[in-house]
C-alpha cells in the first residue's frame, strides 16, 4: 500500500530558510507525499518563495493566514491535510531524503502509528553538525516518560516524528501556548498508547540559530507555568499525583539552583514561578 504522507511547514520570517527546507522534502526517496505551506503572516519574502515552489511542483500547497503563532499554523495545515500520516517540519529544519522511506517501511513491517527516528544539530549547514541535546531511547517512548521525563532525560523534536493521521485523531496543538506546545501535543498524542516504532539514525536536522525559539528565555519563561497547568488539568487522578512529584522535584532542584545561581535572573524566574504554582 502506498500511504500519503502530508507535510506540514509553518512559516514566520523565515524565508531565507524556506528553500533549503521544502528541498529536503522534495529530495525524498518515497514520493507519495503532499506538502502544505503555511504562511503565518510574515511579512518577509514567504509568500513569493512559497509560490515559486507551488509552481514547481503540485505536490507543494501553499496557504495563508493572519498572524497566530506556531499552534495555529500547524493547526491550519492539519485541517487540510490529506494524508494518513502526517509529518510536522518547522520552516527552519530538514529531513534526511530517505526519512519518509524508512520510516512508511517500519509502518508496513510493524503496524507502526508513530514512527521516531533520531536528530543531529546543525548551524549554517550539514558540514557543521553538532551533537543532539539528548539522548532518544526507544524505552522512553511511553505516555508516562513523556509526561514526567521530558526536559529531564529527554524531549523530542517534532520533526523526528512520522505520526498516524488516526492517532492524532482530534489532538491539536494548544494554541494558548507560545513555547512547549510540543510537549502538550507529545502527550496528548500518547494517551492512546500507539504502537511506536524507533530508527536509531539522525534523519531529522535541527538548525539552531539565535532567533529560534528555545533561545528567547523571556518566552520559555512565560509559558512554563501555562504549560504545567494546562497539562495538570488534563490528567486523570492518577497521573496528577505523579506530575505534582515531578513539580515538587523541579521546585527543590529550583531552590538548590537559586542558591547556586542567586544573582541569575533566569533562575530566578523560574524558582517563583513554579513556587507560585502551589
Amino acid at each position: 500500500m502506498s500511504y500519503l504522507i502530508s507535510v506540514i511547514v509553518p512559516c514566520y520570517n523565515q524565508a531565507h530558510f524556506l528553500d533549503e527546507t521544502l528541498n529536503s522534502i522534495l529530495n525524498q526517496s518515497y514520493t507519495n507525499w503532499e506538502c502544505i505551506i503555511v504562511n503565518d503572516g510574515s511579512p518577509d519574502d514567504t509568500e513569493n518563495v512559497a509560490k515559486k515552489w507551488t509552481n514547481k511542483d503540485h505536490r507543494f500547497q501553499y496557504i495563508s493566514k493572519e498572524n497566530g503563532g506556531l499552534s495555529s499554523a500547524r493547526n491550519s495545515g492539519l485541517e487540510v491535510a490529506k494524508g494518513d500520516f502526517i509529518q510536522f517540519l518547522d520552516s527552519d529544519d530538514l529531513l534526511s531524503s530517505d526519512k519518509f522511506q524508512k520510516s512508511i517501511d517500519a509502518v508496513e513491517k510493524d503496524g507502526a502509528e508513530v514512527v521516531i527516528t533520531n536528530f543531529i544539530r546543525f548551524k549554517k549547514n550539514l558540514n557543521q553538525l553538532k551533537k543532539a541535546f539528548c539522548k532518544l531511547e526507544e524505552q522512553t517512548f511511553t505516555y508516562e516518560s513523556i509526561l514526567l521525563q521530558w526536559d529531564r532525560r529527554f524531549s523530542i523534536p517534532i520533526h523526528c516524528g512520522l505520526f498516524k493521521r488516526e492517532t492524532i485523531g482530534s489532538v491539536r496543538f494548544n494554541e494558548k501556548l507560545k513555547a512547549k506546545e510540543d510537549w502538550f501535543f507529545w502527550i496528548q498524542t500518547f494517551k492512546s498508547n500507539p504502537k511506536v516504532s524507533f530508527i536509531n539514525e539522525n534523519m531529522a536536522q535541527y538548525r539552531m540559530h539565535n532567533k529560534g525559539m528555545t533561545k528567547n528565555n523571556a518566552l520559555m519563561e512565560e509559558n512554563l507555568k501555562k504549560a504545567y497547568l494546562l497539562i495538570y488539568n488534563s490528567l486523570d487522578d492518577n497521573h496528577k499525583e505523579k506530575f505534582f512529584e515531578r513539580l515538587m522535584h523541579e521546585l527543590e532542584h529550583s531552590k538548590q539552583e537559586f542558591k547556586k545561581f542567586k544573582d541569575n535572573v533566569f533562575y530566578r524566574k523560574i524558582f517563583y514561578k513554579l513556587k507560585k504554582l502551589f
